[in-house]
């Protein structure tokens, strides 16, 4: 049978031998070369020449293409996904799937690394998008051999510096942010600040979004929606303001005029961080504030915790200099 796609590509979908046989699922652009697959494989049934397994032709594209058809198009970046992966497949030469082994997945890292100057972390995020469309296809039957990325350690990066801003550094990026140009800057900033949301996520808020006194974050990066309080006269002041307009740039903007300087990759995240040290180092708990940030994970909150009092009054009291004093 032929059917459309929610993607809109078309599928064959057939048993060459009947009920029990293997089958067999191709997608195509157009119904009309969905058509002329069925009839060749029409053809090739009436020959007697059933399709054989283990002639499995499909380069690491057609791959991607049938995980992004069955599984793909679910996800929240489903076309960032697909075209990041396509790109992915045209750098390694879209070799046949079947010929694609770790030992050429290893040394186009390394080239990517020297030549290119990618960053250890951009790979790990490559091996991770192509070893999931290899683990998704298995468990749907789809692919029948090992995963080839499966045995390929990733690399061990460094633990990032989570820079965080100062009281004096929070004020004088407020006054820029007020100074703006941009009139949505000061009052997302001041949202990020007070509830340590992700920049997109105070940016995308919604007056539907307020309740006194409280904002909650819906569409966020875990899929899972949060709600966290807010001060009175912060709630009165946002619900006036909002929808906002877009102000990453002129966040940018402010940063630099502030005179703040931050690690790479930390840009609009440094109020997500500010947010979480402050609330550590003034007494704040491990588990309200994972569940303040949305981390599914507790190791992810964890790296806030050398910042406690508690635990700096620790390390000082119970040191070996500490014995006598």
């Amino acid at each position: 049978m032929i059917r459309k796609l929610p993607s809109g590509r078309w599928q064959v979908d057939v048993r060459q031998n009947g009920r029990g046989s293997k089958r067999l699922r191709k997608s195509f652009d157009t119904k009309a070369e969905a058509r002329r697959f069925l009839q060749y494989l029409q053809v090739r049934q009436a020959e007697g020449k059933d399709w054989n397994p283990s002639m499995d032709r499909r380069t690491l594209k057609d791959l991607v293409q049938q995980w992004y058809d069955s599984y793909g198009h679910t996800l929240k970046d489903a076309k960032g996904r697909k075209r990041k992966l396509f790109a992915l497949c045209d750098r390694l030469g879209n070799p046949r799937a079947t010929d694609f082994t770790t030992s050429q997945f290893a040394t186009y890292r390394r080239v990517r690394m020297e030549n290119d100057g990618v960053g250890e972390n951009t790979l790990n995020h490559e091996h991770t998008y192509l070893s999931a469309v290899f683990n998704e296809l298995t468990r749907q039957g789809e692919w029948k051999h090992p995963n080839p990325l499966k045995n390929l350690r990733k690399f061990k990066l460094d633990e990032q510096e989570l820079a965080f801003l100062t009281d004096e550094q929070i004020r004088r990026l407020l006054e820029e942010c007020q100074a703006s140009s941009n009139p949505s800057l000061y009052h997302v900033t001041r949202l990020a600040l007070a509830t340590g949301a992700r920049w997109s996520e105070a940016e995308g808020v919604t007056r539907a979004s307020f309740t006194p006194y409280r904002v909650t974050y819906n569409y966020t990066k875990s899929g899972k929606s949060r709600s966290v309080p807010i001060s009175e006269s912060l709630y009165k002041e946002l619900i006036q303001e909002v929808p906002f307009v877009s102000c990453s740039a002129a966040f940018r903007s402010a940063i630099k005029r502030a005179g703040v300087k931050l690690p790479p990759g930390q840009l609009t995240h440094v109020c997500r961080h500010t947010f979480a040290s402050h609330f550590i180092m003034k007494g704040g708990d491990i588990l309200t504030l994972q569940k303040i940030l949305g981390h599914s994970d507790i190791k992810l909150t964890m790296r806030y915790a050398h910042l406690s009092p508690s635990y700096l009054e620790d390390v000082v009291g119970k040191t070996v200099l500490a014995i006598g004093e």
